[in-house]
């Protein structure tokens, strides 16, 4: 799929937030993997923001719910 500059820019700004409150919490990438079932080189992506796709939204509330935050203050970008 081709994504446009825009929606790219969202998904880099949504992985860096992600990234800041799992630090905040002192999260280890492999502690939300195994909490969450996600891959770590899944995490890597969506942090980064090159993680793109339907499945996401199902990662995020799992972030969210580990984080232990709604998982609308995911998106307080």
């Amino acid at each position: 799929m081709d994504y446009d500059k825009n929606f790219k820019d969202i998904c880099k700004k949504l992985g860096l937030h992600i990234y800041k409150i799992r630090c905040e919490k002192q999260f280890s990438l492999k502690e939300i993997s195994e909490k969450t079932g996600i891959r770590t080189e899944y995490l890597r992506k969506i942090e980064s923001g090159t993680a793109y796709g339907v499945l996401i939204e199902r990662h995020l509330l799992k972030i969210a719910k580990v984080l232990n935050i709604k998982m609308s203050e995911l998106f307080d970008i």
